[in-house]
């Protein structure tokens, strides 16, 4: 698929991955819809680029609303005329033990991280399959094929948007529609100071949101089913699959705090 020209719809949009992505595509000359709740973050986003080539369209709401994604899909459809792309992007993180979850904590970040790219994907696929093209990218992360200590819900509905993902891809086999999922590592972002239960004070490494972006369009032009960041994230699903009782014991005896 080739990025020019091409309307992609991106969740998250107004900081780290999500805001990578969007300067990203704008670079590459797309039409970009930009969704987040936080209306000022995104229309500042929107100015910064406003002298690259494409367009840029802001749309502020809550993606877990079933109404406001219908009114999302409604003026992109309105404003462009298709959608090639739906990246779902935005997600909550959460560190806590299992047994100090809340209900309410849950409850959102079931909503978000699970229900959120179900209830868009149901919207934009109607759209993408009456045009007989389009690409549906599902941000998840390389801890999907590996609970955590502190972190057993977040990479819970990380996983389950895995299986979420591969059980439509099947679905969709016989179509001209990509389903494809990207596995960032750990990324430097404001996403750990967002997320949900206990502060974590540890000092953050990792690749760039930029570097995330930038294999995300790689993936939109080559058509990509699953994307990996580093060949570290690669080793990491390697030996999760072949040596889990040893990450078991190191991460452990590593994080447990």
């Amino acid at each position: 698929m080739k990025v020019k020209d091409s309307v992609v719809i991106v969740t998250g949009a107004s900081a780290g991955i999500g805001a990578a992505m969007v300067r990203r595509l704008a670079h590459k000359g797309a039409r970009v819809v930009l969704v987040a709740r936080r209306q000022e973050r995104l229309d500042a986003l929107a100015h910064e680029l406003v002298n690259l080539p494409g367009e840029r369209l802001v749309l502020a709401g809550d993606v877990t609303d079933q109404a406001f994604i219908k009114q999302m899909v409604a003026e992109t459809m309105a404003r462009f005329g298709r959608i090639d792309v739906l990246i779902n992007n935005a997600g909550m993180g959460h560190r806590s033990d299992l047994a100090e979850i809340g209900a309410a904590d849950l409850d959102l970040i079931t909503r978000l991280n699970l229900y959120a790219p179900i209830y868009t994907t149901q919207a934009v696929l109607p759209v993408m399959q009456a045009q007989k093209q389009g690409q549906i990218i599902n941000v998840s992360s390389i801890v999907s094929v590996r609970p955590l200590p502190h972190l057993a819900y977040y990479t819970a509905t990380k996983a389950a948007l895995d299986h979420i993902t591969r059980g439509l891809r099947m679905e969709l086999r016989h179509t001209p529609i990509v389903v494809t999922t990207v596995y960032p590592g750990r990324t430097k972002t404001e996403f750990h100071q967002a997320k949900l239960g206990a502060s974590d004070n540890r000092r953050r490494i990792g690749v760039s949101a930029e570097k995330v972006a930038k294999a995300a369009v790689h993936a939109i032009e080559k058509e990509q089913k699953e994307v990996y960041i580093t060949l570290f994230d690669r080793f990491f699903t390697l030996g999760n699959r072949h040596f889990p009782w040893f990450l078991d014991k190191l991460f452990g005896r590593v994080l447990v705090r």
